[in-house]
């Protein structure tokens, strides 16, 4: 007889680890809060993201309204193109701008461009104060107890309530909430600090 071993069986393949997904950058996160914006209030049309993105600052030195309003002061709708949509003459609405607003946004033609950009700001300085908050060192110590809701438009029904709450940071969401009222967005995050859990031990 020949004598018959044991097969040996092929070894299972190690699977290969997957890569991390990549931690967003500034710029990253910038064009994000643009694109919601754009699509959330509906008022301007997609193609205008890199004009948006273009204007959103890391620091909101100049106010969006002005910033908007040079946008504005291109080439000229006529006189008769104004009135035909309600606006008046000498007003600054460029064709360019003119250009970019969806139907909804014709409704509002001087402030749309600066309502979308109001609503990213604040998505991204919502970021930039978490951000801020990792990089001071306070997460993990016992005087941080979390990031603390401050909300601009109380007649929200969505946010309005959160005023004053605090969450843990990781649970901290720089986007507007689902069903949120408020055209802008407008509330914010500040480290919840208590400097007297030291002298509590």
């Amino acid at each position: 007889m020949w004598p018959f071993g044991k097969k040996k069986s092929a070894a299972a393949p190690t699977p290969e680890p997957k890569p991390a997904d990549p931690i967003p950058t500034a710029a990253d996160i910038k064009r994000q809060a643009v694109r919601e914006a754009i699509s959330a209030l509906g008022l301007i049309k997609a193609e205008a993201e890199d004009t948006i993105v273009g204007f959103l600052a890391d620091e909101m030195e100049i106010h969006p309204r002005q910033t908007l309003t040079e946008y504005r002061r291109g080439e000229q709708l006529s006189k008769d193109e104004k009135k035909a949509i309600g606006v008046r003459s000498n007003a600054f609405l460029s064709r360019q701008a003119f250009h970019d607003l969806t139907e909804a946004g014709l409704e509002c033609p001087l402030k749309a461009h600066e309502t979308v950009l109001l609503r990213a700001t604040f998505t991204f300085q919502r970021y930039q104060t978490i951000q801020s908050t990792k990089a001071a060192g306070l997460v993990g110590d016992k005087v941080f107890k979390g990031m603390k809701y401050d909300v601009l438009n109380m007649h929200c029904a969505i946010c309005g309530p959160m005023d004053g709450k605090t969450i843990p940071i990781d649970e901290a969401t720089i986007f507007p909430f689902p069903g949120c009222t408020c055209d802008t967005a407008n509330w914010g995050y500040r480290a919840d600090v208590d400097f007297l859990a030291r002298w509590n031990d």
